[in-house]
């Protein structure tokens, strides 16, 4: 697996002075820090804004609607988000996980410790993206299949083609019109449910 690359930093943390500490931490260890903000500034225009490749957030008590924004965050902006100085307890740590959060840190950590934290999350984000993807993929084909089986089974039923020749008709049709193959199975579809 590929690397994920990760050099620009977003913080979101309302006290001052970690946050401070850890910005000071992540460009100690070569990140480019290019924003902090506090939980009220925080919306999609300005995480957008920010173009960052990874968003820190240190909450020691994420609410519910901290959970919503990050899981907005995560999916919508499809940033990978680190939760730091987070809540230890099983539920906590499930609804941080169910917002899409890639690494949960509840412990104290040390500057040194942010490097490794951060490409371990992005590698995580990058290859639950990757499945995410593939599986969108998976299901996408599965559903034109399904397309394409029932358009044949119409044109076999209509016209008494053969399954290979309803196929080959359709197939034809898609190349000669340059439309996918799908899209003929449901306009075919479509014709028949007009017609009925």
């Amino acid at each position: 697996m590929r690397e994920a690359k990760v050099e620009r930093i977003l913080i979101i943390d309302d006290v001052k002075d970690r946050a401070a500490w850890l910005k000071a931490s992540l460009e100690l260890a070569e990140f480019n820090v290019v924003g902090v903000l506090v939980w009220k500034q925080v919306d999609e225009h300005s995480i957008q804004a920010a173009s960052a490749d990874v968003i820190i957030v240190d909450a020691n008590a994420p609410g519910r609607d901290t959970l919503e924004q990050i899981s907005r965050m995560s999916t919508t902006l499809e940033k990978p988000v680190v939760v730091l100085g987070a809540q230890k307890d099983q539920r906590s740590i499930q609804a941080a996980m169910r917002a899409g959060v890639s690494a949960y840190v509840a412990h104290t950590i040390q500057g040194e410790d942010l490097s490794g934290i951060i490409r371990v999350a992005a590698a995580r984000f990058a290859e639950h993206k990757r499945l995410h993807d593939e599986l969108k993929e998976a299901k996408n084909q599965l559903a034109e299949r399904k397309l394409v089986d029932r358009a044949k089974g119409i044109l076999m039923a209509d016209h008494s083609y053969s399954e290979a020749d309803a196929y080959k008709r359709m197939r034809g049709m898609a190349m000669s019109k340059g439309r996918r193959l799908a899209e003929i199975a449901e306009a075919i579809i479509l014709t028949k449910e007009l017609s009925a």
